[in-house]
């Protein structure tokens, strides 16, 4: 039994903490904690900057299939060295739906240069803490999650999970940018 529910919790929430950091985040989205990340006014938005930790699973994805479809995009990591591919599970999650990471090379947010009109998508809470303590005011920052159903302001870095929750993550990457690119064309 336990066995079989440390695994539920596995697949969907990538593990433990995912599962316990999924819960608190949601409580304090109910409580309005990041209402500030969904006051967007898309219609001055020109680009998106998609940014998690280490640049090589849910950044690269979500910038791989906005640039499919036209849009400038450029995603970043928070904490990598810069200069590795992409996770071979996003390369092979990619592939799967018509998108190609294998020129893929991880950039550090230091080497970000800010743009009129960018957004900033961060993956989880602290993401955007951290990027509003870089771009100030001057630019927008919201969290990917926040634009699906359910709302979410955290998604769980798949980097050391399973394989089903890696796929479920991704899933919800593209979700949420298709769910950004949609707002942005209104």
């Amino acid at each position: 039994m336990l066995s079989r529910d440390l695994n539920l919790i596995k697949n969907h929430f990538g593990s433990r903490l995912g599962l316990l950091r999924y819960v608190k985040y949601r409580i304090f989205n109910f409580l309005g904690l990041y209402k500030e990340y969904k006051d967007i006014d898309f219609k001055n938005i020109k680009r998106l900057v998609f940014i998690c930790s280490g640049n090589i699973c849910r950044s690269p994805v979500a910038e791989a299939f906005a640039n499919n479809i036209g849009v400038q995009t450029e995603s970043y990591g928070l904490h990598c060295r810069g200069g590795d591919s992409a996770d071979p599970r996003a390369i092979l999650y990619a592939e799967s739906i018509g998108l190609d990471l294998g020129a893929h090379v991880t950039r550090n947010i230091s080497s970000y240069l800010p743009h009129k009109g960018d957004l900033l998508v961060g993956m989880e809470p602290y993401h955007a803490k951290e990027l509003a303590g870089i771009a100030g005011k001057a630019i927008p920052v919201t969290l990917a999650c926040l634009w699906t159903r359910p709302q979410s302001p955290y998604l769980h870095d798949p980097f050391n999970t399973n394989q089903k929750y890696f796929q479920k993550c991704e899933n919800m990457v593209v979700q949420s940018t298709k769910s950004i690119l949609d707002r942005m064309k209104n």
